[in-house]
């Protein structure tokens, strides 16, 4: 498993979460520090290029 660490905008964490549910086993959210927006996503490694994807497709709604 392979896991991207990513900062964010604290209230678009619960948003992030729901959007990677949508994709049902694309990756699994974890927040580190809330008040800081840090998160990780775990994922297979075959699935990083669709993660990439879709984080390049969303990262100015979710950007610190």
């Amino acid at each position: 498993m392979v896991k991207i660490y990513l900062v964010i905008q604290p209230a678009r964490i619960v948003w992030l979460k729901y959007i990677l549910e949508g994709y049902d086993g694309l990756g699994l959210l974890t927040t580190t520090d809330h008040n800081k927006g840090v998160v990780f996503i775990t994922t297979h490694p075959a699935l990083l290029a669709d993660i990439y994807k879709l984080l390049s497709v969303i990262a100015r709604d979710i950007k610190p």
